[in-house]
């Protein structure tokens, strides 16, 4: 039961964290692509604006995988469910 909750709270952490640092990782890569004149590649600049989306996708699939994974676990089912 304990493994369950952990994966639970660690999954909470993975977000919340997550989000407070997206402000970070958003102004990084905004000012990276202004400063590096990265204009002379006609899809860098695309590339460098899919860094939000691919930053939040990763971080919502690991937290909630790790809720998820939690709460199967304490229905018993799952990776995490008691032998």
């Amino acid at each position: 039961m304990q493994s369950q909750i952990l994966a639970i709270i660690g999954g909470v952490l993975v977000i919340v964290i997550g989000l407070v640092l997206e402000v970070t990782i958003l102004a990084q890569a905004t000012t990276s692509g202004a400063d590096s004149n990265i204009g002379s590649f006609s899809g860098a600049q695309a590339l460098n604006d899919l860094v939000p989306l691919v930053y939040n996708a990763a971080i919502v699939m690991i937290g909630v995988g790790l809720i998820g994974a939690g709460g199967l676990g304490i229905a018993g089912r799952g990776p995490l469910a008691r032998r």
